[in-house]
């Protein structure tokens, strides 16, 4: 395993799941701009996206990024729910997020 990336989407109040690319049949892309990051979301469920539109204020975005011999790596971005849209015509969800934390999980588990 040279490297592994995914996604996840959640509720930020409740940290219900709504969208992971590891589990759902979804693609996306991730980049930065400027000192926020975008994520493009494509292949989401209707239901999904009703889901995370009415809750696009409260969401928060994990990229997990998976190295060979090395711990992974979590970065958690605080999505802006301004900056949350739905593009109905292409079934494009993009996803502005404003601020990251980068950590390793490992280094919070205790023995």
């Amino acid at each position: 395993m040279a490297q592994q990336e995914w996604f996840m989407v959640k509720h930020a109040v409740t940290g219900r799941g709504l969208a992971n690319s590891k589990t759902d049949s979804l693609s996306y892309r991730f980049q930065q701009e400027g000192t926020g990051f975008i994520f493009t979301v494509t292949g989401l469920d209707e239901q999904i996206v009703e889901q995370i539109m009415k809750l696009r204020q409260e969401l928060n975005v994990f990229r997990f990024v998976q190295r060979k011999d090395r711990p992974l790596l979590k970065h958690w971005y605080y999505a802006d729910g301004e900056r949350v849209v739905y593009d109905r015509e292409s079934h494009t969800l993009s996803i502005y997020a404003k601020s990251e934390i980068r950590y390793v999980p490992e280094d919070y588990f205790a023995d």
